[in-house]
């Protein structure tokens, strides 16, 4: 059960990457709340989905190897990438309201909670 909701994570990051890779003006576009954010820069936008498609390269072998350190480094964008959501929409207020705020954190804390159970699992949190 642990491996596999760290691999649904990790194609929910892969998703979202390539989306930002591929389509960076369909994905300023389409999720709400993110035109708010500024105009469109599409190199930005393209280096955020390499660090989501890295994220979910290293949750998916993570996942795949029971590797728990593998999938913690997976998990460390999602993590920050919602915190500094929440960190923003405390001081700004969300772009995209309740729903930006559940995208950008809930993965992150998914996997963290994952790993967490991944390592608990192993000999003494070793592999």
């Amino acid at each position: 059960m642990t491996r596999s909701v760290l691999l649904l994570v990790a194609a929910w990051c892969g998703v979202t990457g390539l989306w930002l890779v591929i389509s960076p003006a369909g994905f300023h576009a389409g999720i709400p709340g993110v035109s708010e954010t500024g105009p469109l820069n599409i190199h930005f936008f393209r280096d955020v989905g390499l660090a989501f498609v890295v994220s979910a390269l290293a949750l998916g072998a993570g996942a795949v190897s029971g590797e728990w350190r593998l999938a913690l480094a997976g998990a460390g964008f999602p993590l920050l990438h919602g915190a500094l959501h929440l960190v923003e929409s405390l001081h700004h207020g969300p772009h995209g309201g309740a729903g930006e705020l559940v995208a950008t954190g809930l993965p992150g804390l998914i996997a963290l909670a994952a790993v967490v159970r991944m390592r608990g699992t192993t000999r003494e949190g070793t592999a």
